[in-house]
């Protein structure tokens, strides 16, 4: 051997070693007839077992079909997993290796890595010590290697494909296990058609359909409709918007409609032939967390059947940069923060071009401060990249569409349609009034007058007739009360409570005793308790998300008939209602916009849920000419919300732009051009003037600097700029220029003095420096009192004394510490007694904060802790980046780092996770191995329905997680070729 080929052969790591394959090879088990190992669902040897007739989440035209109940510990988080495919790979199964064994090849990528190590490192040898060209070996390793692998693969999709062609055999009961539980698993994905033939195909026959004519998509897709939506049919107005030029010509699109109309339908079609057709990558846009987790859900049965991924983008969730898949093309689904993080990586990486399509849902969010400006920055630099990337937005509640349209170069279709009929009142005093629409604006008529058998008591307690409102459609059907504030919406379902009827009271009993007691087991307030035993709730931000979960579960299934919330759920949460009543023209303090009032009304009448909606305003007399100028004056235009300087700073570091002219005509391409903030004082902006100003406040700031070294003050069009070390930290971070300059000055003051006996200092690095908490001091002198020595040690070197504490106790002011040490210093209190373990509702009720305020600090924390590491990463500050980068791992849950793997799964919280480590089951395989008799005899309380959707889960994961070594296998094969 050659000394150069010895010292490749000491240096290159094994294939098998870098891959992470070992070379033992347990007994694969099978069953009979399969090439696959233990692949007969188990939930098909169930028998006898009746339907839940409680409707799944409603989408766009459904039909309700039966959906299946759950237990206690279903929250907020939508099931990623669809139920339909329901497998059992892992039954009896002791070895995670036997599962990807196939019929004909037992463990192939086992043996092609061992003939792959041997094969190349002789004769690489060989060919390298005789000086000879080594590309024909390298070629035919490589195909070797990529064909096991690839073969692998394909069996472990196969496998997926058989478990589906059992489940068109079962009985669809045997995927239900009650009748009428409150706590229902979504399970539409459990519903097989009727037609099964025609709908349910091997993965065959699904890659070879190529008669695309179901909207330019093969005709299983068609099938997978009417699976899993129950549509068979597209309405008139989605037939005419998906054959329109703009579709046809891959022209920017903005289609408006009013809420319920099926905007979202025409969306997924669309992104549907992106991945299918043109084998791009599509970006779907949507402004909750709650909301990317439910359309995950909803759209994971396409994606298996289909064979595209679905990646999340949202929270903590999604790879920045995206995976590079070469097999198969993503929907990416992502909030608006993570879409604009998830487009910059992929600019900086020259991969803009894999994305083809985004879709961005509720556009008029453009006008919004805060994530407004976020949005107007992610699509200004998609615009201004000019890769092709067609963009279509849709809206309910636009009032400058002209100028939305301009802004992205696209088309406009506008219908006033909606598929259940709205019926608008307003309650003026004792009478209703019905609201109609037309020419020549609004009128209002009389209807009838409310008269309600109410005691005289009755009557002095509820002089709005809320309780007769709520009773003429409750229990048969739903009601949501908006209220203006959250304290608002607690008194009202407490009133509520005390005017219900009989009917009411003894509606589906058992099942609210069980709601209680789950809301029991997560914290819940005794006030929320005891509504729910009345059939009614309330729903703001000051409850903890699962909470929120059990909640909206509950009120899908029937079983809470009310809710009282505030507006966010309007947008946030899709819970449509029979009846829905506006408590008051308000929203918080201010009073309510047309586009507030529509996407709350619009909540009233869904297809599928009900045959008509109605929607009651009360108002009183003083507020109805407001109100009513309010009704008749429009939507509101969606000015620019842009911040200038950071869409430049993101422009040049992206390298997009880098000369004045080419950061000018950057900013030229935003919203700002169009449609300014202050457009009754101010009808248009100077761009230059905005450009000059923000590239001197960059230049200032040192995230700019001038190239060659030239003054600001003779800058011209060819004057070239670069990014700062800073700027480029900010950018990576996710940061804006202030919050990363502040945050590198506690850094500097921490670098000197970091106390590390425990995690109190470096979560106060990490809290929010606008939280909005403001500390009782009288409470917070009792708190310092009882600090130990990691406490008073940090409390020392951030300047909080006892003398300051004194003085908190007395009332006298603080001046030698800034307010926002103090408040941020509590907040860390906080944080570290969640890091200890304490249960969640003591640490509310400890620092006199809501569980809902407490769970943002906490998920807010998480996010800064994670950008700070990135920021590190950036500057060479090692050490703080491996500090920081567990912390925010850990404080998205605040677990034991024993469970965090488990918290993974999607419906698990602290409790269940909890429960399972208890039980044996540590990782995701342990319970992807596990079989629903298993489980269920190892928790307690856990059904069957529930214990097949967390097995379901498990598996769904550890797919993405092959999915993810398929692509870490072509990123080794494409580095053999260089």
């Amino acid at each position: 051997m050659s000394s150069n080929s010895r010292v490749l052969s000491e240096n290159v790591t094994p294939k098998r070693r870098r891959l992470g394959i070992r070379k033992t090879r347990p007994t694969p088990v099978k069953t009979k007839n399969s090439p696959f190992v233990n692949s007969t669902p188990t939930h098909l040897r169930l028998s006898n077992i009746s339907k839940c007739e409680s409707p799944p989440l409603p989408c766009n035209q459904v039909q309700y079909l039966s959906a299946s109940p759950s237990n206690s510990s279903v929250t907020s988080e939508i099931p990623g997993s669809p139920g339909v495919f329901e497998t059992c790979f892992f039954k009896d199964v002791e070895n995670w290796d036997s599962f990807i064994a196939s019929k004909n090849k037992e463990n192939a990528l086992m043996n092609c890595t061992e003939e792959f190590d041997s094969e190349f490192e002789s004769k690489f040898e060989q060919k390298y010590s005789q000086n000879q060209d080594c590309s024909i070996l390298t070629t035919n390793c490589e195909k070797l290697f990529r064909d096991e692998i690839e073969e692998t693969f394909n069996a472990f999709n196969q496998s997926i494909a058989n478990i589906n062609n059992d489940i068109r055999n079962c009985d669809n009961s045997a995927l239900f296990e009650t009748k009428d539980s409150f706590l229902l698993d979504i399970r539409e994905s459990g519903i097989v058609a009727n037609n099964k033939d025609e709908i349910i195909k091997s993965k065959k026959n699904q890659v070879n359909v190529t008669q695309n004519n179901f909207y330019g998509l093969p005709m299983i897709v068609k099938g997978l409709f009417k699976t899993y939506r129950n549509i068979e049919k597209f309405y008139d107005w989605q037939e005419e918007c998906l054959n329109l030029g703009a579709i046809k010509e891959r022209r920017n699109l903005i289609y408006a409609l009013p809420t319920s109309g099926g905007k979202t339908l025409v969306a997924e079609v669309l992104m549907l032939r992106e991945v299918l057709n043109r084998k791009k990558n599509a970006l779907f846009i949507l402004p909750f967390v709650a909301i990317v987790q439910e359309k995950i859900w909803s759209l994971a049965p396409f994606a298996l059947q289909l064979e595209f991924l679905l990646e999340e983008y949202a929270a903590g969730k999604g790879h920045i940069p995206p995976k590079r898949r070469r097999k198969k093309n993503s929907i990416y689904i992502a909030t608006i923060e993570k879409g604009l993080a998830l487009i910059r990586s992929l600019i900086e990486l020259d991969r803009l071009d894999e994305i083809g399509l985004i879709v961005v849902d509720e556009l008029h969010l453009i006008g919004e401060a805060g994530r407004g400006g976020t949005l107007e920055m992610l699509l200004t630099t998609v615009i201004f990249a000019n890769k092709g990337i067609q963009i279509v937005g849709m809206s309910a509640t636009i009032g400058n569409l002209p100028d939305i349209a301009k802004f992205l170069n696209a088309d406009i279709y506008e219908k006033q349609f909606r598929p259940v009929e709205l019926t608008e009142y307003v309650k003026l005093g004792n009478m209703l009034y019905k609201i109609v629409w037309g020419m020549e604006g609004m009128e209002i008529v009389p209807d009838r007058e409310l008269s309600f058998d109410y005691s005289a008591a009755g009557s002095a307690l509820d002089p709005d007739a809320l309780g007769g409102l709520v009773a003429e459609v409750v229990p048969g059907a739903s009601c949501l009360v908006f209220c203006p504030t959250k304290r608002n919406c607690e008194n009202v379902a407490a009133l509520l409570c005390k005017l219900q009827r009989k009917e009411m009271t003894n509606h589906r009993v058992q099942e609210r005793l069980a709601l209680q007691k789950a809301l029991k087991g997560e914290g819940a307030a005794g006030e929320l308790l005891n509504c729910v035993r009345f059939g009614v709730a309330f729903h703001h931000a000051g409850l903890a998300g699962e909470e929120r979960g059990l909640l909206e579960q509950a009120y899908r299934s029937g079983v809470i008939s009310v809710i009282c919330c505030t507006s966010t759920l309007a947008a946030g949460v899709n819970l449509p209602a029979k009846r829905v009543i506006i408590r008051a023209p308000l929203v918080g303090r201010e009073f309510i916009t047309l586009g507030a009032y529509k996407q709350m009304v619009g909540r009233a009448g869904r297809a599928g849920v009900c045959e008509a909606g109605e929607s009651v305003a009360v108002c009183s007399a003083g507020e109805w000419a407001r109100l009513r100028a309010v009704l008749a004056g429009g939507l509101a235009a969606a000015r620019s919300a842009l911040r200038p300087a950071a869409l430049l700073l993101g422009g040049a570091a992206l390298r997009l732009a880098a000369s004045r002219a080419r950061l000018r005509a950057l900013l030229a391409a935003a919203l700002l051009a169009v449609a300014p903030p202050l457009a009754s004082v101010q009808p248009s902006v100077d761009i230059d003037q905005v450009c000059d100003e923000s590239i001197r406040s960059l230049v200032e700031s040192g995230a700019l600097e001038v190239v060659g070294g030239g003054s600001i003050d003779t800058m011209d069009d060819d004057t070239e700029f670069a990014v700062s070390k800073l700027g480029n930290a900010a950018i990576k971070g996710c940061m804006e220029l202030n919050v990363a300059k502040r945050f590198l000055k506690d850094l500097e003051v921490a670098s000197r003095s970091l106390v590390l006996m425990d995690s109190l200092h470096l979560l106060y690095l990490v809290t929010p420096h606008d939280s909005g908490i403001k500390p009782d001091y009288r409470h917070y002198y009792s708190l310092y009192c009882e600090l130990d020595e990691e406490g008073v040690q940090t409390a020392k070197v951030l300047g909080i004394t006892e003398v300051n504490a004194i003085r908190m106790m007395t009332g006298k002011p603080i001046t030698n510490v800034p307010e926002s040490v103090l408040c941020r210093f509590y907040i860390a209190l906080m944080l570290r007694d969640l890091w200890r373990q304490m249960p969640f509702p003591a640490v509310a009720e400890k620092y006199g904060v809501s569980r809902g305020v407490l769970q943002g600090v906490m998920s807010s924390s998480s996010s800064q802790a994670a950008s700070a590491a990135r920021l590190c990463d950036e500057l060479s500050l090692w050490s703080f980046r491996a500090l920081l980068e567990p912390l925010a791992a850990r404080l998205q849950h605040c677990a034991a780092p024993a469970l965090e793997g488990l918290l993974a799964l999607p419906a698990v919280r602290k409790a269940r996770a909890m429960q399972l480590l208890r039980a044996g089951y540590k990782r995701i395989e342990d319970i992807a191995k596990a079989s629903v008799d298993e489980l269920t005899s190892s928790i307690n309380h856990l059904s069957r329905t529930a214990a097949d959707h967390l097995i379901s889960s498990a598996r769904m994961m550890l797919i993405e997680k092959v999915e993810n070594l398929r692509a870490e296998a072509e990123d080794v094969m494409e580095d053999l070729k260089t």
